[in-house]
């Protein structure tokens, strides 16, 4: 059972973005859908949360453009070392593109970064 809640403050946020997306992805399991728990803005009163959703398998308007951009310059999606192409930011015009390495962390890159490591 969930613990009463009498403010929002951090570690309270970091409780509550833990279950719901727990509760989500339980609830993702039967609909076909893929949940995220986003950005989250709070006063000691209250807090708005994104939430974001997509059907399973389903090909985003950002993964379209990854991958024109991967065609564009001739790169694969993951590379020998285990790293993946995440993402394309198109309003980050210094470091678009977001690749994970294999420990799951996130790292930025511009264009000639992204050909050093994922040239095919």
């Amino acid at each position: 059972m969930a613990t009463s809640i009498t403010k929002f403050d951090r570690s309270t946020l970091r409780n509550l973005r833990d279950e719901m997306q727990a509760l989500l992805e339980s609830y993702g399991v039967q609909t076909n859908l893929e949940f995220s728990v986003g950005n989250m803005s709070f006063s000691e009163a209250e807090v708005n949360i994104k939430v974001a959703a997509k059907v399973k398998g389903a090909t985003t308007q950002v993964d379209r453009i990854l991958q024109m951009e991967a065609d564009r310059l001739g790169l694969v999606m993951e590379n020998a070392q285990g790293e993946k192409l995440v993402s394309y930011k198109t309003r980050a015009r210094k470091t678009p593109f977001i690749w994970s390495s294999p420990d799951g962390k996130m790292y930025r890159t511009d264009e000639r970064g992204v050909q050093a490591r994922f040239s095919a």
